[in-house]
């Protein structure tokens, strides 16, 4: 059964840390596009629309990190295997996300780190 589904980007950041990565989605920023897609049958094929979709937008905003948000069209059926490939990031959802490796950044070595354009000092030796 073919399903009609919306693509649309959301701002996003990821940190790779010490114990794994952390993501973080700006959901009201703005938007770099939507695009809305003839109807598709299977996840493959919601797969293939989210990498052209995604290299579409990087094309055009090529500092930009974006998640790709899908959304199917109200009263549709997902496809088989759609819930594990979204859990996975089998639909390439996140691809589009750059990761800042905060084991080698050197205001997070230092001690800093920059919140909403304040500088604030971090306490190095946690411990007890």
């Amino acid at each position: 059964m073919a399903v009609t589904l919306t693509l649309s980007t959301t701002p996003a950041t990821a940190a790779r840390e010490k114990y794994g990565t952390t993501m973080s989605l700006d959901l009201f920023g703005p938007s770099l596009g939507t695009e809305t897609l003839p109807p598709v049958s299977n996840v493959t094929e919601i797969k293939t629309a989210v990498a052209r979709f995604g290299a579409k937008m990087r094309a055009a905003h090529p500092e930009a990190s974006f998640y790709v948000s899908v959304s199917l069209a109200k009263g549709s059926r997902k496809p088989n295997g759609y819930d594990a490939a979204r859990r996975g990031n089998g639909l390439g959802q996140q691809d589009f996300v750059r990761i800042t490796d905060r084991r080698t950044d050197p205001q997070v070595q230092a001690g800093l780190v920059q919140l909403a354009g304040i500088r604030h000092s971090v306490p190095c030796d946690v411990g007890g």
